[in-house]
């Protein structure tokens, strides 16, 4: 009776240990996603499909990075798009070239995935 018991305890743990691990890798708060899903429908369609298509591309881009990641990544993103003399030094730089590529990778997968 009691390995029936040790059983169902360990069986109860198994989905509580593998929803705190994603919670630590999937860490983007909600605001962020809704602001994520409203700029890529801004950009497509404003239409149930696309709600669908731009929130799993969210939830792809969130799988493959940590929100610290990709905000870093999106902030230069903007740096690199404005016209001041100083963007130019952020363009060659190696440690931004390597979040960069990081949050391109993820948002090609996540055009394949969800598009």
């Amino acid at each position: 009776m009691k390995k029936i018991y040790a059983l169902i305890i360990c069986l109860m743990l198994i989905p509580l240990s593998g929803e705190t691990r994603e919670r630590t890798t999937n860490d983007f708060p909600t605001a962020a996603r809704a602001e994520y899903v409203f700029a890529c429908m801004s950009a497509n369609q404003a239409s149930p499909n696309f709600i669908r298509r731009c929130s799993c591309a969210i939830d792809k881009i969130a799988a493959r990075l940590s929100f610290k990641e990709y905000t870093q990544a999106e902030a230069l993103v903007r740096v690199q798009l404005g016209n001041s003399p100083r963007n130019e030094a952020y363009r060659g730089v190696g440690l931004s070239k390597k979040r960069l590529d990081k949050l391109y990778r993820a948002m090609a997968a996540a055009e394949l995935t969800c598009f």
